[in-house]
């Protein structure tokens, strides 16, 4: 069951509502949200709050620099990636750069060995689209086998995987925008966020089957992990220093971190502010492990250094609903 008390003020929320009132796993949320020139459906999207203006507040050139460590935020008010570089966050600073996305509800983001940029575009059935190394101009979109894009994660191959509504992951070989497999059943129902290990074992946070599913490297069918504490999973990462599974709980308003190796209980559960959503772990570049929250309902991103539960820096500047986290260097 979605949430209740939450999901109710959202809806009441809204201009106008279809299936918004509340449901069973399987059945996503469409809340129908408008700015002032078109409407558009979002589908297998949970909790989201208010009004989405979906005005950019800012300009931003052709590029960004690309040889530090960068925050990329997804958010929805803004159409936008708004890019930060990952060694200022604790001076809340402006964005270096903004990404205008084609569509308008930026979520999954993910970047490729030639630092290409991913970006899962929720709005009108959706699609995935691609911004070059350090451009912040559209280079190609995919919509083959897209349908309402949510999480994205690409693995050492080049492999991307995109969870999708209604619920499937489908993969895209190295370079291809056509799928080379769709995976559904295996009881997931709403797949979200997204995270891959270092043997390439992907982790599919499921807010509507309250669980998150593993899809093994290379495997066709995805398995519960059983895992304890959950309530409604939206973000999943994977720390490749530690080996630790992180998870955002939106319903719970709590974030877990289990090590898969011992136990399918959190070795760690601590406060995730209003309401944790994203999330995102540096594994290329320094420092590996630094980590990075995102609040929809405080309109934040918290970071944490590595190793620690408690958040060292509040990011707030430009952002206004940050549906998408990546923290990486491209």
């Amino acid at each position: 069951m979605y949430l209740t008390a939450r999901r109710a003020l959202v809806c009441a929320a809204l201009i106008a509502i279809a299936g918004c009132s509340g449901g069973t796993a399987g059945q996503a949320p469409s809340l129908v949200q408008s700015n002032a020139s078109s409407s558009f459906i979002h589908r297998g999207v949970p909790f989201i709050p208010g009004f989405v203006h979906n005005v950019v507040h800012r300009e931003t050139g052709s590029s960004y620099p690309t040889k530090k460590s960068l925050v990329f935020e997804g958010d929805q008010d803004e159409a936008a990636v708004n890019i930060y570089q990952t060694a200022a966050l604790a001076s809340n600073p402006a964005p270096i750069a903004t990404i205008h996305v084609a569509q308008g509800c930026p979520y999954g983001l993910a970047l490729d060995k030639k630092g290409t940029l991913y970006v899962a575009d929720n709005c009108f059935s959706g699609d995935v689209e691609e911004y070059a190394k350090g451009s912040t101009t559209l280079k190609t979109t995919i919509t083959d086998g897209i349908s309402y894009p949510l999480g994205l994660a690409i693995d050492k191959s080049g492999t991307l995987y995109v969870s999708c509504y209604p619920p499937a992951i489908v993969e895209y070989a190295n370079g291809s925008t056509s799928p080379t497999k769709t995976i559904t059943g295996g009881g997931m129902s709403d797949p979200f966020g997204l995270a891959l290990d270092s043997a390439g074992n992907l982790y599919i946070a499921d807010f509507g089957a309250s669980a998150v599913f593993e899809l093994p490297a290379g495997g066709s069918s995805v398995t519960n992990l059983g895992l304890a504490n959950l309530g409604e999973p939206i973000g999943v990462a994977y720390d490749k220093k530690t080996g630790y599974l992180w998870e955002t709980g939106g319903s719970d308003d709590i974030v877990n971190v289990y090590d898969l190796k011992t136990s399918t209980s959190p070795i760690e559960t601590f406060p995730g502010t209003d309401f944790p959503y994203a999330i995102s772990i540096q594994s290329k570049g320094k420092p590996k492990g630094e980590t990075v929250i995102s609040d929809i309902e405080a309109a934040t991103v918290y970071a944490y250094k590595p190793g620690q539960y408690t958040s060292y820096a509040t990011l707030s500047n430009g952002v206004e609903l940050p549906t998408g986290l990546l923290i990486k260097q491209p």
